[in-house]
């Protein structure tokens, strides 16, 4: 039944649809640690400054910036880490990840306006396995707090590499939502069962039908397209 969470009343179990609501324009990512706390906005985020300067021109470009941390107790951490980033595009036939990590006082080298526009720079280095998002952005809205944060727990303990938290992905009456890359896969709402079934289909290149919202970068009426090829293959 639906379950009240901030801002009214948000659905969670799938009686109502989700097809066809990824972000249209989401094609290049910025994925940026930050064990928190999480503010509204990444971009108000306590970051350090080469950080928040890179986030800040990432925004200006029409990249879409995330904060992201590990699922679990953040203990440990210590000042001056090196901050695990992420850039990727999720648009076409080549998505693509890279991951690099960025120490105190290390130079950023990330070029951003090649990310922007799809082109792979030359940060860090690629990412050969898929990385999983789920929002867990409480501060955001309370349902992405409360269904997204055991869905992260539970799928860390499957996939423990590549799951991470995430700030606000959109769409947060869809709660709990994962996101795929590089492909941009959306899914929402789904319980474990669900996401790992996403998951398995993805790592064998596939899509799972069931409470798949779309692909980020993928305008509306390719997202129904794709929809619609999916569900007719399923339900012939």
């Amino acid at each position: 039944m639906p379950v009240a969470c901030e801002h009214g009343i948000a659905y969670h179990d799938g009686t109502v649809p989700s097809a066809v609501s990824a972000p249209e324009k989401s094609r290049a990512w910025l994925l940026v640690e930050h064990l928190g706390p999480w503010p509204a906005e990444p971009l108000e985020a306590a970051l350090a400054p080469r950080l928040r300067t890179l986030a800040t021109s990432a925004d200006a470009l029409g990249i879409r910036v995330q904060l992201i941390r590990r699922p679990g107790r953040r203990t440990g951490w210590q000042p001056g880490h090196p901050v695990t980033v992420f850039a990727g595009w999720t648009a076409g036939d080549t998505p693509w990840l890279r991951r690099g990590a960025i120490g105190r006082g290390d130079t950023v080298d990330l070029d951003l306006e090649a990310v922007a526009s799809g082109r792979q720079p030359s940060f860090g280095v690629p990412v050969t396995e898929p990385v999983y998002l789920v929002c867990t952005h409480a501060r955001r809205n309370a349902c992405c707090g409360r269904f997204g944060l055991p869905l992260a727990s539970a799928l860390a303990q499957k996939y423990p590499a590549q799951v991470w938290e995430s700030s606000h992905v959109g769409g947060h009456k869809y709660a709990a939502n994962l996101v795929l890359l590089p492909h941009g896969h959306y899914y929402g709402p789904v319980q474990v069962d669900g996401a790992v079934a996403a998951i398995e289909a993805y790592r064998t290149g596939g899509i799972s039908p069931d409470r798949y919202r779309g692909r980020a970068g993928q305008p509306r009426d390719e997202q129904q397209a794709e929809y619609t090829r999916l569900t007719e293959s399923t339900h012939p």
